[in-house]
């Protein structure tokens, strides 16, 4: 199953690893910048990334909030646990 991370992309629920509150940024103190050498994509501006989406391959710049986030992935799975 995919979750929609924001503009025109979703992504498979089983690729995601971790996903990180942007607060701190890419800087040093994140965890964020562990995953640097993974291909890195935004979907809003810099400022306006609410989530760092990591996956097995690329780390997404998300503008949706982490609790929407995991709200959506919940949501599938109490679908398919009826």
């Amino acid at each position: 199953m995919y979750v929609h991370i924001g503009d025109t992309i979703s992504v498979p629920i089983e690729s995601i690893i971790t996903m990180v509150h942007a607060k701190g940024g890419k800087s040093h103190k994140s965890p964020i910048h562990h995953y640097e050498t993974l291909e890195y994509i935004t979907m809003v501006p810099e400022e306006q990334i609410k989530t760092y989406v990591v996956t097995d391959d690329c780390v997404y710049g998300s503008g949706i909030s982490i609790k929407t986030l995991m709200r959506r992935i919940d949501e599938f799975y109490s679908i398919i646990k009826r």
